[in-house]
């Protein structure tokens, strides 16, 4: 069953086609991958589908339901959320903090309760901080919870953004180039936070470069170039595959 289905969907920026009729479906409990060779639009594929920017034509459904040019706080409050290269926490708050910020989403108490601290709203922020402390558990940075985000590694701050995004409870997780700026062991530990992640029912959605990585985790790739696909299937036919081979290491 198709958790989300991306039929025909286009992006142009003037005389620039940058996504051009790319279809695809993400099934439920997959992890499903977005490659190919920079420029090629995986990144706006990807925004276009988190709603960061509006599609031209074409259709985006999840849970069978029309997501097309939703803006991104609906489509996140719909259960799709997504983490970003260039990690966005927000350094001035504690771990504990940013991954509660992280469930406003789910918040009903609004404003004015909070304000004047109605019990509607301490009970909402007492069950979001017991969240926010399960999902800390979960990646295994329970001791970080005080710990001020800026002074964190750059693994650290990667596993808190998961664990950020995960407070809400996504049905499907877009993950954007995870690996990047990660060593070695870190990238290693991704992939098993990446692996913990399906393991509680989230579906994954991951633009990625570490080939290592996707070949290693995947369960179907997406191969992009120049804005549209050329390839689709298990990671042992990309691999296989005489135009992906074509695109990445040339006609020789």
């Amino acid at each position: 069953m198709a958790l989300l289905e991306v039929n025909n969907l286009s992006k142009f920026f003037g005389g620039l086609k940058a996504v051009s009729a790319v279809s695809f479906d993400v099934p439920q409990g997959n992890i499903k991958a977005i490659i190919g060779p920079n420029g090629a639009g995986k990144t706006t594929l990807f925004n276009l589908i988190a709603g960061s920017i509006r599609p031209d034509c074409g259709s985006v459904r999840f849970k069978n339901s029309s997501i097309f040019g939703l803006p991104p706080y609906r489509i996140a409050q719909r259960g799709i959320l997504r983490t970003f290269q260039n990690i966005k926490l927000f350094p001035n708050l504690s771990v504990l903090e940013n991954v509660m910020a992280g469930m406003h989403v789910k918040g009903r108490a609004g404003l004015a309760a909070g304000m004047l601290r109605l019990p509607q709203a301490r009970a909402e922020e007492a069950f979001i901080s017991e969240k926010a402390h399960e999902m800390l558990a979960f990646f295994n940075i329970g001791e970080l919870a005080k710990r001020n985000a800026a002074h964190l590694s750059f693994g650290q701050q990667r596993a808190v953004e998961f664990a950020r995004a995960l407070a809400s409870g996504p049905a499907l997780l877009l993950l954007d180039e995870p690996a990047a700026g990660l060593n070695t062991q870190e990238t290693a530990q991704l992939a098993s936070q990446i692996a913990h992640i399906r393991g509680k029912g989230v579906t994954i959605l991951i633009v990625e470069h570490d080939m290592s990585l996707i070949m290693d985790i995947s369960d179907e790739i997406v191969v992009v170039s120049s804005g549209q696909k050329i390839a689709e299937g298990k990671p042992s036919d990309i691999q296989r595959n005489a135009d992906v081979v074509r695109v990445y290491l040339g006609e020789e």
